[in-house]
């Protein structure tokens, strides 16, 4: 293979995976509006005081990510419907795979930059052990928060450190602590990567506020039981800290109160949720999440179950009659009838030559191509199939044809991977 013919075929690859993979990523984005919906409406109504089973709503949206292959956009009359228009517009408009992805990368490459930005911003500070734990102290009048995903670091403003007590601080660090141990600073990244991946619905700008708020409330509940000082102690703290930060910096202005200032708005929808606050068992919420992941994964297999593989076999069989002049006839829907006069295996393929000369002289042919086998990654588009010539003659009963069989080619064995 030349240089040329390489990457004549690479660039034809690249174009097959963007659609491919935007077909997919679309359609999750569209199922995804309908798992907002249902989110939205179970905080407000059924879950809206159960901090727990609240939280663990979320966990719908990881079978979502395998929606893309479902049989359903193809074999059922509603997906069709309602999926099939966008499956065309982007196969005959491919610039828009393209748009696709580049906002996709545009949108990594920001987020990725806002975390890369606080590690920086971190390296340069001060580090010390605040009641057993290493902090990274900042001069800046901000809430203590925590970043990164596998090398945790705990930011704590120099001005909290100096006018806190021991016992507020272990309550600031053991919040901080509960962040790490539940695992939410993952959460967050793979929430990154799912709005990343499906940017599409303009939903994910109003559930990443709702999905930081939840983890939020379920971290404040797991420390004030762990503390325990009990919520109104906890709340206080909470208000304690927001003073200091509003004092050392006028842009954080707690007392807006009349002016209708977010921040105090946030603050006190927080404290509100803080004092609603009712002992739990720490079982039931280990089992909440539990489930929650059991019935997340039992999902997504289902999906996956009713879904296309990553390819798939093709069974059908196609024909290309000649008389000799040009194509007289295509028999692209008559592949039962064809697989009673044909067979093949991995080398040749078999042809009762006097069933098949009946049907060709039928369709004014004298000779044919028979394309076979292969497989497909979606119904219509991409995959491989094989294919010989036939031509009549008074041979066997039975004709046997060599063809080509390129399964160990590496542009078929990458087909199949992706």
């Amino acid at each position: 293979m030349t240089v040329r013919e390489w990457a004549e075929r690479m660039t034809e690859l690249l174009d097959f995976c963007s659609l491919y993979y935007t077909i997919q990523l679309v359609r999750c984005a569209l199922v995804s509006f309908a798992v907002f919906a249902a989110i939205f409406l179970l905080r407000k109504t059924m879950f809206k005081n159960r901090v727990f089973l609240k939280g663990a709503l979320w966990s719908l949206f990881f079978p979502v990510l395998f929606a893309g292959k479902m049989k359903f956009f193809y074999e059922n009359v509603a997906g069709g419907f309602v999926f099939s228009s966008w499956t065309g517009l982007l196969n005959h408009h491919r610039w828009l795979n393209w748009l696709y992805f580049g906002v996709m990368f545009l949108y990594a490459v920001r987020l990725l930059g806002k975390r890369r930005k606080l590690k920086q911003l971190a390296a340069g500070m001060e580090r010390r052990q605040v009641d057993g734990a290493s902090v990274f102290v900042t001069e800046l009048p901000v809430t203590p928060y925590t970043i990164g995903v596998l090398c945790p670091k705990i930011i704590l403003p120099q001005a909290i450190l100096e006018q806190y007590s021991e016992k507020e601080l272990r309550a600031i660090l053991l919040h901080e602590k509960e962040h790490i141990r539940s695992g939410h600073l993952l959460f967050y990244f793979l929430w990154d990567i799912l709005r990343v991946l499906l940017w599409l619905n303009p939903l994910f700008a109003i559930g990443t506020k709702q999905f930081r708020e939840d983890m939020e409330e379920i971290c404040d509940w797991m420390t004030i039981r762990k503390n325990g000082a009990g919520a109104y102690e906890y709340g206080r703290l909470l208000l304690k800290t927001m003073r200091l930060l509003q004092a050392e910096s006028k842009d954080f202005n707690l007392y807006a109160t009349f002016a209708g200032d977010k921040e105090y708005r946030r603050i006190r929808q927080r404290v509100a949720r803080i004092a609603g606050y009712k002992p739990y068992k720490r079982s039931a919420a280990v089992g909440v999440f539990a489930a929650a992941l059991l019935l997340a994964i039992v999902s997504a297999a289902g999906i996956r179950a009713g879904s296309y593989g990553r390819y798939n076999e093709n069974d059908s069989m196609l024909v290309y009659g000649f008389d000799g002049n040009g194509v007289t006839f295509s028999d692209t829907g008559n592949s039962d009838a064809l697989h009673q006069m044909i067979s093949y295996d991995d080398s040749y393929v078999y042809v009762d030559r006097e069933a098949f000369e009946v049907y060709l002289r039928e369709h004014g042919a004298g000779a044919a191509y028979i394309v076979f086998g292969g497989f497909y990654k979606l119904p219509g588009m991409g995959g491989y199939s094989y294919s010989c010539y036939y031509e009549a003659d008074a041979g066997e009963q039975t004709a046997k044809i060599p063809y080509d069989n390129h399964d160990s080619d590496w542009w078929v064995s990458l087909m199949k991977l992706l």
